[in-house]
């Protein structure tokens, strides 16, 4: 995918400013409202100017468990650099429950009437960064539980994100999460990796992933779906391949929000799922090295905060992402069991049981 370079949205604001002068940009807003007006958020954004308070925007795309710990930690994240909900700054919170057409005119709504906003994985960001192109805005954007914020054209690199852009990565420590299966089961041999095509992040840990697993001498089995309808044919056939041992999961919004499905494939199967993040064990997956999505948005916060007190621009904060040592390491006995798979007493000993 090519690179969104600082010439390029320069470029694309002087032509957006152009078509909102000719009226092409209040359609636009109009259509947003409206969607807005149908979907819950979590409190109502009223202007600056009447309130006094800075008008903070934040864009999920889905329900997920992972996404929301973001948005949390991230109004956390806030509150520590002085900026609290009620006091003096108002937060508008919307969630467009995974329609894509619904993602966009949220974040045209957003960006009209906030000072700041946040996107919430890939989708989001990478709609509330259209909006702004569209209507030729530089307000500040930030981002989070994005895998690739580079691959996804949201900043020119992770170091000198440019232009008015940046954020946190969720980006995952897949060779230790690899690592895992062979610690599970030593003698595993095909392992299957499943994610979604039209997600873009997922398609990045896909080829990741295959390069780890085969460092480890095993062999990958690469299946994909396209969305929710075919999640059941094409993991069916993917843990249907002969000799399979383990399948990767990477942090797909479509797959974590249909986890039981998955994990009813496998029950009694004895395939060990490893998934890219710990919210994915509450509905199926066993075992996983996670980022924490609270700690990834309080992050998140804080660089806002500093940002709406004038101390950095967007483009003087590095893209943050946690190392691997800042993971942690949970695990499902309970989904392990309805799997019929057992592990070893110094793994349980070491890994957190979200059962509990």
């Amino acid at each position: 995918m090519k690179k969104l370079n600082v010439m390029r949205i320069g470029s694309l604001l002087f032509l957006a400013m152009s078509l909102g002068a000719c009226g092409g940009g209040s359609k636009g807003d109009s259509s947003a409202k409206t969607s807005d007006s149908q979907t819950t958020s979590d409190s109502s954004a009223t202007s600056s100017g009447e309130t006094g308070k800075k008008q903070i925007g934040i864009l999920l795309p889905v329900e997920h468990d992972a996404l929301n710990a973001a948005a949390d930690g991230f109004i956390t994240g806030l509150a520590n650099k002085g900026f609290v909900v009620g006091e003096n700054i108002t937060i508008n919170r919307r969630n467009a429950q995974g329609n894509d057409d619904t993602l966009r005119n949220l974040a045209r709504s957003l960006v009209n009437d906030c000072d700041l906003s946040l996107g919430v994985g890939t989708g989001a960001s990478q709609a509330l960064l259209s909006a702004e192109i569209n209507r030729g805005t530089t307000k500040p954007l930030l981002f989070t539980a994005v895998t690739d914020p580079v691959d996804a054209e949201l900043v020119e690199s992770l170091d000198q994100p440019g232009g008015f852009v940046t954020g946190s990565s969720d980006a995952q420590p897949i060779g230790e999460q690899v690592s895992l299966i062979k610690r599970v089961m030593p003698n595993a041999d095909k392992v299957g990796i499943f994610y979604t095509q039209s997600e873009s992040n997922s398609y990045v840990q896909m080829v990741q992933a295959k390069t780890a697993i085969e460092a480890a001498g095993m062999t990958a089995v690469v299946r994909t779906c396209n969305d929710a309808n075919d999640i059941d044919s094409t993991f069916a056939a993917l843990v249907s391949t002969s000799g399979l041992d383990a399948v990767y999961l990477p942090t797909d919004n479509n797959i974590a929000a249909n986890m039981a499905r998955i994990k009813d494939a496998v029950a009694g199967r004895g395939i060990l799922l490893v998934s890219g993040e710990v919210g994915m064990l509450s509905n199926g997956a066993h075992i996983t090295l996670s980022v924490d999505y609270t700690n990834l948005g309080i992050k998140t916060g804080e660089m806002a905060g500093m940002i709406l007190k004038g101390e950095k621009t967007p483009a003087e904060l590095p893209v943050y992402s946690m190392t691997a040592d800042e993971c942690e390491k949970f695990i499902s006995l309970a989904n392990l069991q309805e799997a019929g798979i057992t592990v070893s007493q110094d793994i349980i000993d070491e890994f957190k049981n979200v059962d509990q």
